[in-house]
């Protein structure tokens, strides 16, 4: 998953090269790994920090000098694949190539990241349903900034198409908020039908059906 950190700057402002912390990464990695095993067996409020801390065969101080408390912990496992999917759909509006041509690669990239990151998605869900049960306010309104953002990100981009003359004249920001909702309603029959529904090929095959409707 990315990890994301404050850049450094110099005296004058320029940025400073970024610095490599193997041993940082690895602990990281460790927890948030124990952190998803735990979440997604025992749920969120089941699992303390001291059970995360020996499942990552680290001190339960080690925990918090990385985060500041288990909320936001589990916060950090849904930021990385939400900044995830926010990255693919960024990368898509800035890219080269026809807008078409950027959104069936989204697509296809989607796709791949919910393969890759299946378990980090299961557990987006459960805490999705019950983020008012386990985020405060400040958490629960983090997470919606990444909705929002990857709507407005798919909104520009359909803006882009329709400027471009490749897409016909439609609500670019209700378009953006039905590409989003297919997306979701086949995350969901995905993660319980994983043996009988490929996701690759659900997704593709609607998203054509959808990118047809609207080309000119």
């Amino acid at each position: 998953m990315i990890i994301f950190r404050p850049d450094g700057r110099s005296i004058g402002g320029e940025p400073l090269a970024r610095r490599e912390n193997p041993v940082k990464e690895l602990r990281e990695k460790q927890i948030k790994e124990a952190a998803l095993r735990l979440f997604s067996a025992r749920g969120f409020h089941n699992t303390t920090i001291t059970q995360i801390a020996e499942a990552a065969d680290l001190g339960k101080g080690t925990i918090y000098w990385y985060w500041k408390s288990k909320e936001d912990l589990a916060f950090s496992l849904v930021s990385d694949m939400l900044q995830d999917f926010l990255a693919l759909i960024e990368d898509a509006g800035g890219g080269e190539g026809s807008v078409v041509e950027r959104f069936t690669t989204l697509v296809t990239r989607v796709a791949e990241l919910y393969y890759r990151e299946t378990d980090y998605l299961r557990l987006l869900w459960k805490f999705r349903v019950d983020r008012s049960y386990i985020f405060s306010e400040e958490y629960t309104e983090k997470v919606a900034s990444y909705y929002v953002r990857m709507r407005k990100a798919l909104e520009n981009l359909i803006a882009e198409g329709m400027r471009r003359g490749e897409l016909r004249k439609v609500d670019a920001r209700r378009m953006a908020f039905i590409l989003l909702g297919i997306a979701e309603g086949l995350e969901l029959e995905w993660l319980e039908n994983e043996e009988e529904l490929s996701m690759r090929d659900a997704l593709v095959e609607v998203m054509d059906m959808v990118l047809a409707s609207i080309r000119k």
